[in-house]
């Protein structure tokens, strides 16, 4: 390589490496190939030499040499020539002197990557905004520009939007930054999602709909020491679809005998006419339990003399293997009644899917009894003195969310069938609950989580104050029952006994 192709190979290459210029090896080749920029190289070198003939005396102060490159020119617009004068054969000296070529200063505009998190509506948004240069550099935010009102602002001495967003949708927000005293700007992206309550819609089943059953359902039992409440709704899945509650439940209280029946069903969902099923075994339940139950059953009354006594394990024996065939009974003329319905309307039984739990009580003195038959998910528990709990009976729970057992012949043929019943008597009960899992799976999560006696004391500080007015504790469940939980959308039904 000859001196002046590595003069300008060093011009170039110092060129690029301080103005950061991007170029690929193409680009590099053509620069080192360019004519004119190698007449300019030339006119460098004359310049020079020029310089270094003229005599330079003591008196004179020494100037610094500045070397620029002369303006860039589109070499494909134009055809450039030097002048004749410029053209000096070496030692001739210009008869007039010529105007310093200048460099135009070109200023690399810094990378910048700015980050936000998104933002949802109706919640509070805190999010830094942060600026990140490619040349490492800090960058001052000056401003940021909202191309609407969004609910959100930004706060200049946190660094931070802040707000409570109530629009949503992908909005493009300008963001105003300096370095070095100049400034730049940036379309940032601005994601903010939307409420997800605000997405469900509430249709209505269609007029002609067979079987159909109130979105909501509430009864009070409010008689001397004897409150009882029981709350159905529609869960947001079935406004959604514009079909029927699939829940139902059933509370009784009898004067004479003075025994509670409390009930609760929960259709399948993924059965036709599971409303109609849960419905059909809560109505046969119940009738039978209370034919049992009353005061003119004369084959209860010695297991009643027991169960007021409680101290003969024999007699505590007679007591729950009565009310295993009690509550075997009563679920096999429930189910004999789903199979009339299905057969009726010429469909698979299958068709009215529905779980059941019950529990019949009884007061004595300062003590509970209690018999509960558990066949399907929920759950069924007495609860205290303050942070006790005691669940009665064992949650059908499958492989997948939302697998459990339905009522039917396999179930009540199962070997295992007596498991299911539970009998108990306490001291210091406050409250005797039932619920299906539309409650129990967002209120307990897991099956661990229904033997968390805080996970209770919890649920009854949420509920108690429902239960503060007595007189009107059916309704205030029916509204404490409309609470939003993430992926909990079934109907929800609830009884307690207080």
């Amino acid at each position: 390589m000859n001196k002046k192709a590595l003069l300008t190979k060093l011009i170039i290459d110092d060129i690029l490496t301080q103005q950061r210029i991007p170029i690929d090896e193409e680009l590099v080749i053509a620069l080192y190939e360019d004519t004119e920029i190698a007449q300019h190289i030339d006119f460098i070198i004359d310049r020079i030499k020029a310089k270094t003939t003229e005599k330079i005396t003591t008196q004179d102060k020494a100037q610094p040499i500045l070397l620029l490159l002369p303006p860039a020119r589109d070499l494909a617009s134009e055809e450039t020539s030097l002048p004749e004068e410029s053209l000096l054969k070496p030692g001739q000296i210009p008869t007039h002197s010529s105007p310093m070529p200048t460099e135009k200063l070109i200023i690399q505009r810094p990378t910048a990557k700015i980050t936000l998190s998104n933002a949802k509506v109706g919640t509070a948004f805190n999010s830094t905004l942060n600026i990140e240069l490619d040349t490492l550099e800090i960058a001052e935010i000056e401003s940021v520009n909202f191309p609407e009102a969004l609910g959100i602002s930004f706060d200049p001495e946190s660094r931070c939007l802040v707000g409570m967003p109530t629009k949503s949708g992908n909005f493009t927000l300008v963001v105003h930054w300096s370095v070095n005293s100049t400034r730049y700007h940036n379309d940032v992206l601005l994601i903010i999602n939307p409420d997800p309550r605000s997405l469900w819609q509430i249709n209505e089943p269609p007029a002609d709909s067979p079987y159909p059953k109130a979105h909501i359902d509430s009864k009070l039992i409010l008689e001397e020491d004897i409150r009882i409440a029981g709350a159905s709704r529609r869960g947001r899945s079935h406004e959604h679809a514009g079909t029927f509650r699939d829940d139902d439940f059933y509370i009784h209280h009898n004067e004479q005998s003075q025994w509670n029946i409390l009930i609760v069903a929960d259709g399948a969902g993924s059965a036709r006419y599971s409303r109609e099923g849960s419905r059909i075994a809560i109505n046969t339940v119940s009738h039978y339990l209370k034919s049992q139950l009353s005061e003119g059953n004369e084959a209860f009354k010695p297991h009643l003399e027991a169960i007021h006594q409680w101290n003969d394990n024999n007699a505590i024996n007679k007591v729950g293997n009565f009310f295993a065939q009690l509550f075997r009974n009563a679920a096999q003329l429930a189910i004999n009644n789903l199979k009339n319905e299905a057969i009726h309307i010429n469909e698979p039984v299958k068709s009215f899917s529905t779980t059941l739990l019950a529990t019949v009580s009884l007061r004595i003195n300062d003590e509970l009894f209690a018999a509960s038959f558990w066949m399907g998910d929920g759950a069924i528990a007495a609860y205290g003195p303050a942070g006790k709990v005691r669940i009665l009976g064992i949650p059908d729970s499958g492989e997948y969310a939302g697998q459990t057992r339905f009522l039917d012949d396999s179930a009540l043929n199962d070997v295992e069938f007596n498991r299911r019943i539970i009998i108990g008597k306490w001291k210091e009960i406050s409250h005797l609950i039932l619920m299906t899992d539309g409650v129990s799976d967002p209120v307990f999560e897991t099956d661990n989580g229904l033997q968390d006696p805080n996970k209770w004391a919890a649920l009854i500080d949420e509920i108690s104050p429902c239960l503060a007015s007595p007189e009107n504790a059916d309704k205030a469940l029916t509204e404490w029952l409309n609470f939003f939980s993430a992926g909990n959308h079934d109907d929800r039904t609830l009884v307690v006994a207080w």
